[in-house]
Formats: C-alpha cells, structure tokens, sequence
C-alpha cells in the first residue's frame, strides 16, 4: 500500500471514529436519561442535569431544543409527557370529498399537498372546470340541508347551508349579491358572522347546483359513469366555473363548512386553485419535523438543515382535452341515425343525412253522404178536377236528413299524469294558489326541478322517452315551451354546454303551431332535462327504491326513496334550474304535451311559475 492510499484510509477511519458518537447517541427531546423512552423517569434526571454538570453525550435533557439545559427544559418537558386533548369534533355534516373536476366531470389530479389536508390543483385557464362539495350527516345525525341562498341586507346571521368562500375575488368581485356578476374574495378565510362575509357566502352559493342521488351528480366516476367519487356521500354540491366566476392567476384558497338540517356546522375542508403558466412540477408535503436531534454533546447553538419543502419531478405531462363533443344517441322510435344539430361538434366521420322519417299516423274517417231516398210520391195533375192521392209512403228505412254533429273526443296520445316542481332537496312542492284552474308555483332560489310525467292515454301506446331531437325541423316527445324569456333567452339551440351556455327564447303566448320558431324553442328547451346521465331522455317509472339505483328524481320520502310522483306515470322528465336558465321575475307559464311511440300527441297541460321581484 503506497503513502497516499494509506493517508486516505487513515483520513476515513477518523471520520468514522469521530462519527460514531452522533450515530450512537441520537436521542429524542426529553429523554433526559438516554434510555430511549421519554416518560415520568426523565423528570428527576432533568433536575439533576440542570443543577449538575454531567459529562456525556446524551443530549435528550434539552426538552426545548435551545442548546441550554435550564429550568424552561424542565416545562418543555412537562408539556411534551401532558397527553393532548382529545379534538371535539363538529357536530355538522362531514365533508367527505371537497375537489375539481374537468368540464366533463372527471376528478382532476393534484400536484399534492402543501400540507395534510390542503390539495393543490393546478388549471392552465381560471375557468371551464367545476368545484364540488359531498358529504355525509355528522356526528349530529341530522340530515344534509340543501339551501344555497338566505341573504338579508341587515342579518348577517342569515346564511345559506353550503358556506364556500375564496380568499381572492372571483370574475369580477362584484359586492351584489347573487347577481350576473362575480363573487369578492375575504382574505384571510373567516367565517365571522358579519354583513359582508354573510353577502359573499350568499353570493357563491347561490350558483351551485344540489344533486341528492348520485345519478344527479357533476362528476363520473373512474368507468365514466354519473356518481358521487365518494361512495359514503349523501349530495353534492356543485358549480360550473365559467368566465363569470373566473379564477385570477395565482393561487386561490377555497374553504367550506356545512350546516346540517338542525343547525349544526360541521369541520371546515379547504382546497388551492393554481392558475396560469406552464405546469408545474409534482411535490410531497413538507414533512413533519422528527423529534429525534443528534448532538455528541451539549454546545449553545446548533447548525439545522430544513427539511426539504418539495420533491421537484421533471416529467411534464400536458393532456389537453378537445371542444365538448355532443354524443347523439339513437332513440328508441327513431328509424336512422340522425345528423348532427348546428350547435353539435362531431370527431367522427360525417354523419348521414337524416332519415328520420315522421309518417303521421292518419286515420281518415270516411264522409258519411247522407241519401235521400224520397219517400212520397205527388202526382199533379192539371184538370178541373184535382186528384189527390191519399196515400203516402214512409220508407222506414229512411237515412235521417240532418246528420248529428260528432261528440269532441280528447287527443288520443299521453296523459301528462304530472306537472310541477320539486326544491332544490328534490322534494315535491305544492302549488302556492290555483288561478283559473291553473296551478301556481312560488320556488325560493334556484337548484330547483321542474317535472314532467306521462301516463298512457286513450292510443293505449306508451309515451315516448325523447326530450330532444337532434333534426332542426322535428320535435321531440316531450314539447314544453315557456311564456317568458328563461336566462339570457338566447335564440341558439341546446346552447348548454361550456364555455358558451345560453338560455331558452319565450314564446309567448305559448303554443304549438308549426313554425321552425317553436320548434326551436321546444328543442332548446328540451334538451335541458336529462335521464340523470347527461342524455335528454326521460326516466322510467314504478322503480322506486333509495340510494344511487333509483331512477326518479323526486324524493318522496324521508328515507330517501326516489321515483314518480302520478301513480301510472310510466315516464319522468327531469330539468333542474340552474342560472343560466334561470326565470325572470313575474308569472312564467309553461305549456307542455307528450307523444306516444306511434306519434300521437296528447293533451297539454299548463303551470304558472311565479318568481317575487328581488
């Protein structure tokens, strides 16, 4: 072995002989007797090593970790051998997902934590994705409460029961509460029971949407299909982000709380939207730091290296998700596939050209001719002497002369079996009043549904399931139109899908005449109930049972029972009004009728929405 290897071999056997103090004597704060465990024996030996200089290499009677061993170390430990108090928790409702999902409902990933508790979700743009809120009855037992909006301008202590607020203006942080425009931010997050916090926590709730079924929820599970991403969740609240309510650049901190049906706030979740750039890379949280500190012996300071705050990954992955594409989906009593609507985007290849074909189903009674068959016969004959027969023969056979008129009979296709509203919770609402027959409905807010249902009528063939027909010149089995402008009342047809959502055109008086102008307006607002999976088809009936399997979207129970609300209802269309369709203030009415499969229409039926004026 030449001089220089066996300097360098010399050199190492130092260090590690230098080292291994610190590696055998890592002791834990307050272990003041080295013996691995901190506990009631480590008291006397923090007294004895205040008042006594001891020489060793057990560092663990610095309780406080300052370098010094003194009487403050002698507390430090005390509180560190004191058990923690056991956490009360809230008695409210349990929050048991609080995320964001893409436009088409998918959960977004996170770039992780900034600490237990708090995710970090990164979006390129301030919009086109949704917040959603589940959760499960607390420890109080009582259930989920669905208001979204109680404001009053001097009661702070007015309050909706979702409490969502953002530590950073959102659109344009408009102060007006539940308006057209954005929401203000309160930095730092508080709940204080104050005017403005009060106005922003109406403010933002206001435009979520409630879904109390996991078939009426915003997000899809991980095979694509509608459901709460929790499976103990009881509803869901949820809100599109679009350019109303965009996000600034930079980070934004959500925090929500919920009031259960009693009154009871439960725990706090809290979120941050990171916005803008190119994305970032993935991190860990910052871990906690550990109690162990090894020191050979006790000197005044101490060198610390931080804990590593982030684990930087380089791989960037950007998936970028095409325009929303309608999926038109064949109904039942089409005979080919329809093409694609003006508003509709296909990837595929081109469609055809519609086949569809609507050969009316016309019974022509044939013209009863009435014929006279004269029944007596005169002779005149034109002599001195009138001759009069006097027989005269009555055929008894006679066709009657005067054929009677035909007594109405009523349109031959579908009963509508059903027509109101239900809140927001899904519960059926009784009308307010009855005017000239009519039934008048005063709703509170928005989240709330409208409901149709068709029994069989006097065609005995069972109502259709369409509520919007992708053919710009035919119309659906449900046709409903609205005698006041709904949203923006825009004139572009099924316009319900981001970044660009319209409203529903008036028609008023409504009506059904055959002009491509309702049948716009019934197509438009058609296509805005859906079968709980996103499609405008109707629901079926008599399949009533609770939880994620029903197919009703009325509650008609306390136990959480889903279905039809007519006894031989044998369909259910479902539209929950949401913002974009909301009703102006004043008397909306609505008109609506049904066809069956073999294309008869049926009767129609009429409601009166009445919204105060705000």
């Amino acid at each position: 072995m030449n001089f220089m290897m066996r300097r360098w071999v010399g050199l190492l056997l130092g260090v590690a002989l230098w080292l291994l103090p610190f590696a055998a004597t890592a002791t834990m704060l307050g272990d003041a007797n080295c013996d691995g465990v901190r506990d009631a024996a480590d008291e006397p030996e923090t007294v004895l090593r205040i008042f006594t200089e001891v020489d060793d290499a057990c560092a663990g009677a610095d309780a406080n970790d300052d370098g010094l061993i003194n009487a403050a170390d002698l507390i430090a430990l005390q509180n560190l051998l004191r058990p923690a108090p056991t956490p009360v928790p809230a008695p409210g409702p349990r929050i048991t997902f609080f995320g964001i999902a893409t436009a088409d409902g998918k959960l977004a990933s996170t770039l992780g934590e900034l600490e237990p508790g708090l995710p970090v979700y990164f979006r390129v743009a301030g919009g086109g994705f949704k917040i959603f809120v589940e959760a499960a009855p607390g420890p109080s037992g009582k259930g989920l409460a669905f208001r979204l909006f109680d404001s009053n301008p001097d009661n702070p202590a007015r309050r909706p029961d979702l409490q969502i607020q953002a530590n950073q203006p959102l659109g344009n942080g408009s102060p007006a509460v539940c308006d057209a425009g954005g929401v203000p931010g309160i930095d730092p997050p508080d709940f204080s029971v104050t005017q403005p916090i009060s106005d922003a926590l109406n403010d933002l709730a206001c435009q979520f949407d409630v879904a109390t079924s996991s078939r009426g929820a915003c997000t899809q599970d991980s095979f694509g299909q509608t459901a709460f991403l929790d499976p103990n969740s009881r509803g869901q609240y949820c809100l599109t982000v679009d350019s109303t309510f965009r996000f600034p650049d930079g980070d934004t901190l959500l925090t929500v709380q919920l009031r259960d049906s009693g009154g009871n706030l439960g725990a706090p979740a809290r979120l941050i939207v990171r916005v803008g750039g190119a994305m970032p890379a993935t991190f860990t949280p910052v871990p906690t730091p550990t109690a162990t500190v090894p020191r050979p012996t006790r000197t005044p300071s101490f060198t610390r290296t931080p804990s590593p705050i982030a684990t930087a990954t380089a791989t960037r992955t950007v998936t970028r998700t095409a325009s929303a594409t309608r999926t038109v989906t064949d109904q039942p009593t089409l005979t080919a596939t329809a093409a694609l609507s003006p508003t509709s985007t296909s990837t595929g290849p081109p469609p055809p050209t519609a086949t569809q074909t609507f050969t009316p189903t016309r019974t022509r009674t044939p013209t009863v001719t009435a014929t006279r068959t004269p029944s007596r016969t005169a002779t005149r004959t034109f002599t001195p002497t009138v001759t009069f027969t006097p027989t005269v023969t009555f055929t008894p056979t006679t066709t009657p002369s005067i054929t009677p008129s035909p007594t109405p009979t009523t349109a031959p296709g579908p009963i509508v079996s059903f027509f109101g509203l239900t809140s927001a919770s899904d519960r059926p609402l009784d009308p307010a009043a009855v005017e000239n027959g009519i039934p008048v409905y005063e709703p509170s807010g928005l989240g709330f549904q409208i409901v149709v249902e068709g029994a069989i009528g006097p065609s005995r063939r069972q109502p259709g399931n369409s509520s919007f027909s992708d053919d710009p010149s035919a119309r659906p089995d449900l046709q409903i139109v609205a005698s006041q402008p709904l949203g923006n009342g825009s004139p572009e047809v099924c316009d319900s899908i981001l970044p660009v959502v319209g409203g529903v055109p008036a028609i008023d008086p409504p009506r059904f005449d055959a002009d491509q102008e309702i049948t716009d307006a019934i197509n438009d607002l058609g296509c805005r109930f859906d079968n709980g999976s996103g499609l405008s088809l109707s629901r079926p009936c008599g399949m009533t049972s609770p939880g994620p399997s029903s197919t009703g979207c009325v509650m008609l129970s306390e136990s959480g029972d889903l279905g039809c609300v007519g006894p031989n209802s044998k369909v259910q269309f479902c539209a929950r009004i949401s913002r974009f369709v909301a009703l102006p203030a004043g008397d909306t009415l609505f008109l609506v009728r049904l066809r069956d499969i073999a294309g008869n229409l049926g009767e129609p039926a009429r409601m009166i929405v009445r919204v105060p004026e705000s």
